[in-house]
């Protein structure tokens, strides 16, 4: 059976082009309540001794069938929370923490939220970047790189990130690109992924949560068992007062990771009000 709900017609295509929505941000407690005991499960090794990242590890849960009734469409999200015991309390994850924004720029974060339907850039199809994309949905672990690969609602998106001791690029010519450039390295079990100059036109979240080109971003995967703690810190000197932190609890799925359809945006033109959700990731 699939959740259902309804909203005004002329909000459906913005909701369809959004990068997650709010029933969305549950999907990972519904992935870890399939497999409650993940993370007592051994935690595998690669041949050169570092935890094996290789797997996948979440399913994005956008909406997956609309239905038209009356003047209203209904949203069925992609999968129904997983079955949990009798009397046990239904997962409740925290919210995450906002980022704080220096006074200046409050004004900016107003009136991007305000104007998103037309501001947001994955509302028209434009990649989410990092740190928006999220966590990894799929990584293939060899010992000198990773793969982190996403079926997102914006497309199928990918990062490539060396594991060999290389720096940063230094050439003072190259732009920034949506996902940045991401390097790797171990810090005893754990995946540090370091990345710099991500494009200024991506968002950091949903709400007019912009960022400069200053932005920083950290990311941190220990496996345990089953299971992979996932920590993401943006740093932005420019705007941001101090940095921003979430963390994610990834869980080893059994299926494979489908293909996204192509993002097409029908919606331009065609906004009757300034109305829309949240994102989060």
């Amino acid at each position: 059976m699939r959740s259902g709900l309804v909203i005004p017609s002329g909000l459906v295509l913005a909701i369809l082009m959004a990068p997650m929505t709010a029933a969305g941000q549950t999907s990972y407690a519904a992935e870890a309540a399939k497999y409650p005991d993940a993370a007592s499960k051994p935690t595998p090794h690669m041949t050169d001794g570092h935890p094996d990242l290789n797997g996948v590890w979440h399913h994005f849960f956008g909406a997956g069938t609309v239905q038209k009734v009356g003047d209203n469409f209904v949203l069925g999200f992609g999968g129904a929370p997983a079955a949990r015991k009798a009397g046990s309390p239904p997962a409740r994850p925290q919210p995450d923490p906002k980022p704080e924004y220096k006074p200046a720029y409050l004004g900016n974060v107003k009136s991007l939220n305000e104007n998103q339907v037309k501001e947001d850039p994955t509302l028209h199809c434009r990649p989410p970047g990092v740190p928006r994309l999220g966590p990894p949905q799929q990584i293939a672990h060899m010992p000198k790189q990773a793969v982190f690969l996403y079926a997102d609602l914006t497309g199928n998106q990918w990062r490539v990130i060396p594991l060999d001791g290389r720096p940063h690029g230094t050439d003072p010519e190259a732009e920034g690109t949506y996902n940045g450039d991401s390097v790797g390295r171990w810090e005893g079990d754990t995946l540090v992924v370091d990345v710099t100059r991500m494009r200024d036109e991506t968002w950091l979240g949903d709400n007019g949560l912009f960022h400069s080109k200053k932005l920083h971003v950290t990311e941190r995967l220990r496996r345990v068992g089953d299971t992979i703690q996932y920590q993401m810190t943006a740093e932005d000197p420019e705007v941001l007062q101090k940095p921003w932190t979430i963390s994610r609890t990834l869980t080893l799925q059994r299926d494979a990771l489908e293909e996204a359809a192509p993002c097409i945006d029908y919606d331009a033109g065609h906004y009757v009000n300034q109305e829309h959700h949240d994102n989060g990731r």
